[in-house]
């Protein structure tokens, strides 16, 4: 079965970022595709540059270098990977829109 996509928008910071839920086993690939090479430790360049690669959709062609703080790029990557995750949803509505 194929998973079904779905975008979320959220305002940032005053900048409008789109990201996009594409199932269950992206975000699970998201997580062994992004170690550092030969270790067991993740990589936060790795792990944001899929974040933003794949999930946040809109702007498009964002970088890590795009963002002016540390902080801003966390809210960033952390909206995006609760959407790659799955979670979007209100709490009261489990469905989708």
């Amino acid at each position: 079965m194929a998973a079904k996509t779905y975008t979320v928008t959220k305002k940032i910071n005053g900048k409008e970022y789109v990201a996009q839920f594409n199932g269950m086993s992206a975000a699970l690939e998201a997580q062994d595709n992004t170690y550092i090479d030969g270790t067991s430790t993740p990589s936060a360049m790795k792990y944001n540059k899929y974040v933003l690669d794949n999930v946040i959709v809109s702007p498009p062609g964002l970088t890590v270098d795009d963002f002016e703080t540390i902080d801003e790029l966390n809210e960033v990557i952390a909206f995006g990977r609760d959407v790659m995750g799955g979670k979007f949803r209100d709490k009261k509505d489990k469905t989708t829109a």
